[in-house]
């Protein structure tokens, strides 16, 4: 499973793997469901990365499913290491039992209020305890100081190339005496989009996937997806405005940057 069309397919035949793994892992982390949503881009990202790099490394030594959900949860545990640091429960936590560690977790690690992580902890099943009872439970271990939230590293997806245009010639010299001030602003401006954003433009433009395969992809509707596409080209184009730099054809600059 080498060649690229290969990967890209595999990558959309296991997109449902994915959803399911991350989902799992997630609930397992007391991810909030819109958490879960973020997390789930972040994941298919880091997937596609590189060239679809975590699948290049698939041997066949079990399945693909398999393989994914590992994959999967590697790197839901990077994801938490980056957001909120590297955190073990405490000695008392686990003396206490899994759903002692999990309510630390919860609410000393993720900062979720009491009440939110009680009713996550009854809809897993791992306790009919109330509320109260929960939180004279939080309240035999030890109080720890939060975790400084971090925000997860932005992916660089984008790099500026030369412009195909009718004045390519005039372009390509602008471009290549301001290489790296275009890619700082494009980065910049790609970076404040959504992680899921992100995803529909290294999909659309590094990916070369169509538009209906991302949409069946991602579970969105394909007609607003075209509007979607086009609000964030404009909102690229508007960066590159604002600071004074001739945008150019900025779709075919996606296009051949992949």
């Amino acid at each position: 499973m080498s060649g690229r069309s290969d990967l890209e397919a595999t990558f959309l035949q296991n997109l449902p793997v994915i959803d399911r793994a991350t989902a799992q892992v997630a609930r397992r982390h007391g991810f909030m469901p819109d958490d879960t949503a973020e997390l789930t881009s972040w994941v298919k990202l880091r997937i596609i990365e590189d060239d679809y790099a975590a699948l290049r490394k698939f041997r066949g030594e079990s399945s693909i499913s398999t393989y994914l959900t590992v994959v999967v949860a590697m790197l839901v545990r990077d994801y938490c290491a980056q957001k909120w640091g590297r955190w073990r429960p405490s000695a008392c936590a686990r003396r206490l039992g899994e759903v002692a560690t999990r309510l630390e977790t919860l609410v000393r690690r993720n900062g979720l209020p009491l009440q939110q992580a009680g009713e996550l902890l009854r809809t897993a099943g791992l306790t009919t305890s109330s509320d109260l009872q929960l939180s004279e439970l939080l309240a035999r271990m030890p109080t720890r100081r939060p975790l400084r939230p971090v925000e997860v590293d932005s992916e660089k997806l984008m790099y500026v190339a030369t412009l195909n245009s009718a004045d390519s010639a005039l372009v390509r010299t602008e471009i290549d005496e301001h290489r790296e001030q275009y890619r700082q602003i494009v980065e910049e401006a790609i970076n404040k989009l959504s992680i899921e954003d992100r995803l529909i433009v290294r999909l659309r433009f590094w990916e070369g996937l169509s538009v209906a395969d991302i949409a069946r992809g991602l579970k969105l509707e394909q007609k607003p997806l075209y509007r979607r596409l086009d609000r964030l080209l404009a909102e690229l184009h508007s960066a590159l405005t604002k600071a004074g730099i001739r945008p150019g054809n900025l779709e075919e600059l996606l296009d051949e940057s992949a």
